[in-house]
């Protein structure tokens, strides 16, 4: 891993936000059919835009955020408590994944929707939470899962039952279909792989996601009418919307004619999202549904349903193309969806095909970028611990159009002890530098109890020396870089607040997109009105990168970082992995 002396690092991703002085403010063309030859551009228009368009949302895996009561698990009142943290970060929304009554640690099986995780609280610290986080200015969406529950909940265990009313609740049959499978997976002519065997009712039912989370019946009215109970529950509580899990595989459709069976993002699947939709808004129309869509920005796009679906959806390949083109010879892969393994477009023009891609099938305000998430290999390990590259991907974040998503922990670069199970993503927070790292008085850790691994022979507790680690490498806690300028922490910090202060960044009417002569060199403009916002990154963390100046941007900037004045001439060098925002 190569690294970079302080002041270079410090220099290396300054943000320099100013306005053009008025000699050097490009032309505006006449109309959209007119443009400058130096760049290419994509035209916008978000006039009356929701609240989540320029929200800057916060994942919080709950278990592992902060643990007030000492039980090695995060709770609802750790939360609570670090509220003022996430306000002085400048985030204005919170996604919590799963807090429902659930048997695993993840809480993707939900046993009972209407409880709360008894290891996070009571219902009335949930409802502590949501009144203080609206306090701060922050909005709560919860992760609900539709397509499928826990074989323990009592919805199941009716229906295996055979008791009436109940009987259909999930999809059962008395022998294996042909041509099913994982719709997730090449090979999806593998039955045996959703269809499980129930002894009580002897007949098999279909669990896309594992025999212990069957699928329910979103065919039957019945249950449709009982998901729209719950999240008009959750909405009265004061949640401000919701993520929505698996979107794609709603509602199969079975196989015909020897063909496979089509199980994502069939006709009754986008029906159902936008029926679902409906019902929300005539609870709160001011509710938010962000849908996890692991596929192409086609695909993704018709959960849209021009304009009658889902608010909005994850981005998932924009942190794709920021990883590979950091890591330039990496792999853009997928731990799971329908975004194909292999090599990646390593280029900058990724970046615009991506924005493009975007456009072309929604309202670019329907997406909602990202680097990582609870499913993937955190950033920082991706990125070779190396922070001037996460550095890099902070600036191209928060300098993109749409919802924006961080990973909790992803601002401090939270790494992760070792890859191929789930539990090294979802890491302890880490506050402070002392041995428990801030989370809790006890020193007792969720991910140390065997008890949340079943499927795990022997299982060894890691996390404690695995924190010693990173403690001696690197300023690794909250409370460390908070105390650093140059830290990753606090380059957030200031990429968030000028974010949260440029209508350019958050609802651009026009971006322009500069192919230089330098593939290391991105340079795109944000306009709004008569407000203009240049980005200026150089894309090779590792050498300077030197570019011709479009004439149009040649000129003086102001640096709102520093107050120091920014000349752009007729060449321009970006030094090792530096920005600028002009």
């Amino acid at each position: 891993m190569k690294t970079f002396p302080k002041k270079a690092s410090l220099l290396a991703l300054s943000i320099l936000v100013a306005s053009c002085s008025q000699q050097s403010k490009p032309r505006v063309p006449a109309n959209d059919a007119e443009t400058d030859t130096a760049f290419q551009t994509i035209q916008l228009k978000n006039q009356n835009p929701n609240w989540w368009d320029n929200a800057i949302f916060y994942e919080i895996w709950p278990r592992s955020f902060y643990d007030l009561d000492g039980d090695g698990s995060g709770d609802f009142d750790g939360m609570t408590a670090k509220l003022p943290y996430l306000q002085e970060l400048g985030v204005n929304g919170i996604w919590l994944t799963p807090v429902f009554e659930a048997p695993s640690y993840h809480g993707y099986d939900f046993q009972d929707f209407y409880q709360v995780e008894s290891d996070y609280g009571t219902m009335q610290d949930f409802e502590e939470f949501i009144e203080a986080s609206h306090k701060h200015g922050i909005k709560v969406i919860l992760d609900l899962v539709i397509n499928h529950i826990s074989d323990g909940h009592e919805w199941f265990k009716k229906s295996a039952a055979k008791e009436s009313g109940f009987e259909d609740y999930f999809i059962w049959k008395k022998e294996i279909p042909e041509h099913w499978g994982r719709a997730w997976e090449d090979d999806v002519d593998n039955p045996e792989a959703v269809w499980h065997w129930n002894e009580q009712r002897g007949e098999y039912y279909y669990g896309a996601f594992g025999a212990s989370q069957p699928d329910v019946n979103l065919r039957n009215p019945k249950v449709v009418e009982e998901m729209n109970k719950l999240a008009t529950f959750w909405l009265e509580k004061g949640v401000d919307g919701f993520r929505l899990d698996a979107v794609r595989y709603a509602v199969e459709d079975e196989s015909a004619d020897g063909q496979d069976a089509d199980q994502a993002d069939t006709a009754g699947t986008i029906d159902y999202w936008t029926q679902f939709t409906q019902h929300v808004k005539s609870i709160n129309p001011d509710a938010m549904l962000v849908a996890e869509a692991w596929a192409d920005m086609p695909t993704i796009g018709k959960y849209y349903d021009g304009g009658k679906g889902l608010d909005s959806a994850f981005d998932f390949d924009f942190g794709y193309v920021v990883s590979g083109i950091l890591n330039s010879g990496g792999e853009r892969s997928a731990d799971f969806g329908s975004v194909k393994e292999g090599e990646s477009d390593n280029t900058r023009d990724a970046l615009w095909e991506n924005l493009k891609s975007r456009k072309a099938t929604a309202p670019l305000s329907f997406f909602s970028p990202f680097l990582t998430n609870h499913d993937q290999n955190r950033l920082m390990h991706t990125l070779g611990e190396d922070e001037d590259k996460a550095k890099l991907a902070a600036t191209l974040l928060l300098t993109t159009p749409g919802t924006l998503y961080l990973y909790y922990g992803e601002e401090i670069g939270l790494s992760q002890f070792a890859t191929g199970d789930d539990q090294y993503r979802r890491a302890i927070m880490q506050w402070e530098d002392n041995d428990a790292a801030g989370f809790n008085t006890t020193g007792e850790f969720w991910l140390d109890q065997g008890k949340w691994f079943p499927w795990a022979e022997n299982h060894q507790p890691w996390w404690g020396n695995y924190w010693q680690s990173q403690r001696t490498e690197k300023n690794a806690s909250v409370a460390t870089q908070a105390a650093d300028p140059d830290s990753l922490l606090n380059h957030y910090k200031k990429l968030i607040e000028i974010r949260n202060q440029q209508s350019a960044l958050q609802f651009p009417d026009e971006i322009r997109y500069f192919p230089v002569d330098n593939q290391d060199a991105w340079v795109v403009q944000n306009v709004k009105a008569e407000q203009t916002r240049l980005t200026l990154v150089n894309l090779n963390p590792g050498a300077d990168t030197t570019f011709s100046v479009p004439e149009t941007l040649q000129g003086d900037y102001v640096d709102l970082l520093s107050g120091d004045t920014v000349t752009l001439s007729a060449t321009f060098t970006l030094k090792s992995g530096q920005s600028f925002i002009l």
